[in-house]
């Protein structure tokens, strides 16, 4: 029997019967809320993210740290409605970060590497520019650029994910209120700065200035690019001192948005969970998934004392799946490597500097002890050597082959943490929702009906044009478009 990527798509559709948002209009959802529906939305994304991250996060900090995760502490509340999300684009059944947020932001499964459009140039109404249209007041704060895929999925139309420099500019009349993250490198070539002052927004540049920051517009761009990683900021009183966590840029905008008579919208992103993953980076993709849920808590005790705002925490899409391993006898090596997990004192990038592209063994030894507390045998050492001169033993592998995979194998004997890739990975995310209207989010939804969720929350009935992948595939076969391929870490 052969199968057709219709055939394959349908049987996995097939499966999503369970939840009652798949089957729901924003109009049912609006019914379905009951006399007192949700007046604000703060949606949670830890992109990137598979379960097995959070899972290893939590028996990290139960081990080393004496508590549970904070995402896993709260799955186990009475008031929390658990559930899991299918995360396919209209190109696949790996989705990208674009297509993933731009079907929370339209409602429609949309092509890889863009946003909120159609293969044949059909432009769709965002989500926050319906929102902002009611009276809604809309945030978007994240740890990569500002301009990346993900916050802009909820606002901007652009056929191309990469165009950094236009998304920047669109969100002026994208109805985004409050916008926090990086992505300097986006907004000084145009005076982009200038443009969002005149506009009345207030312009901070560091962390002082976001804590400081008070009115209902709020522009803070913290770095040239992607804000550093977590661990390397713990790490640095430098980064420290000049770059807000997300959990206080989270409390920043909910400060900003808070009191609006019509309600907020409020994306937080945890976009660096998402790069420490690609990057096969243990340490990095940690202390991310830590920092988030510091972020996620900030929006789950706003959500509490309210009682009005609906929170919803999930992912885009896995990446890298990482998985822990049982090993030694018992299994009792798994649970030290776990301890280990606190010695950490960089990410990768860091740890190659200091290792330079052609060091000794020694040098090797003596890098992994000082920032990782790992002892590296003389073999593996040879072998990291090898891999920094980019002759990697594992180089033959199309999914391992990269300096950074091998080092995370290398790594894998002392962490027990393995990786199948540095790319997306296709299965379904997390999904925990608190306040009213969380009940919808039981069982298996679908991406693109979040968007029906949150429409219907503010009592917003639309629907944007759809497109099967049959015809999305003529229209780019007659166009004979060509289209450079996305790199493989977004």
């Amino acid at each position: 029997m052969q199968f057709s990527r219709r055939t394959i798509l349908g049987a996995g559709l097939a499966t999503l019967s369970g939840s009652l948002l798949n089957s729901m209009s924003s109009a049912q959802v609006r019914n379905a809320l009951g006399n007192k529906p949700p007046k604000n939305v703060i949606f949670c994304v830890a992109d990137g993210m598979a379960s097995q991250t959070m899972s290893m996060c939590d028996v990290f900090q139960r081990t080393g740290l004496g508590h549970p995760s904070y995402w896993a502490g709260l799955m186990n509340e009475p008031y929390v409605v658990n559930g899991l999300q299918a995360t396919r684009s209209l190109s696949s059944v790996v989705t990208d970060s674009a297509a993933a947020s731009a079907a929370w932001g339209s409602g429609v499964h949309i092509w890889n590497g863009q946003l909120n459009i159609l293969p044949d140039g059909t432009e769709l109404d965002s989500l926050t520019k319906l929102a902002s249209a009611k009276g809604v007041r809309c945030g978007l704060v994240t740890t990569t650029t500002m301009s990346h895929a993900t916050p802009a999925g909820f606002a901007v139309v652009t056929d191309s994910r990469g165009k950094e420099r236009e998304i920047s500019a669109k969100y002026l009349d994208a109805g985004v209120d409050v916008l926090m993250g990086g992505g300097d490198a986006f907004f000084t070539p145009d005076d982009l700065y200038s443009k969002y002052a005149a506009n009345g927004y207030r312009v901070v540049k560091n962390r002082s200035e976001a804590l400081a920051a008070t009115g209902q517009k709020i522009l803070g761009i913290f770095d040239s690019s992607h804000l550093p990683f977590t661990i390397d900021r713990n790490n640095s009183t430098e980064i420290a001192a000049k770059v807000p966590t997300l959990a206080e840029m989270a409390s920043v905008a909910l400060r900003s948005l808070k009191g609006s008579p019509n309600g907020f919208l409020l994306q937080i992103e945890g976009g660096k969970v998402d790069h420490g993953a690609h990057a096969n980076d243990l340490a990095a993709m940690f202390y991310d998934q830590i920092a988030f849920e510091e972020a996620v808590k900030v929006a789950v005790e706003f959500a509490l004392a309210d009682g009005e705002t609906l929170v919803i925490i999930t992912s885009d899409h896995a990446c890298g799946g990482p998985s822990l391993n049982g090993d030694g006898d018992e299994y009792f090596d798994t649970t030290a490597a776990l301890e280990g997990f606190a010695n950490f004192k960089c990410s990768f990038a860091p740890l190659m500097s200091l290792m330079g592209s052609r060091p000794t063994t020694d040098h090797v030894v003596d890098v992994h002890k000082e920032m990782m507390g790992i002892e590296l045998s003389k073999e593996e050492a040879e072998t990291v050597v090898a891999i920094m001169g980019n002759n990697s033993p594992f180089k033959a592998s199309t999914l391992m082959g990269s300096r950074n995979a091998g080092l995370a194998l290398i790594h894998g004997n002392h962490t027990k943490v393995g990786w199948t890739s540095g790319n997306h990975t296709h299965e379904h995310v997390l999904v925990t929702a608190v306040g009213p209207g969380s009940h919808l989010v039981a069982g298996l939804t679908q991406n693109i009906r979040f968007f029906d969720l949150m429409t219907g929350v503010f009592d917003i009935t639309h629907k944007n044009p759809t497109m099967s992948f049959e015809d999305a595939m003529r229209v780019r076969a007659r166009a004979s478009v060509q289209v450079e391929s996305e790199p493989h870490w977004v």
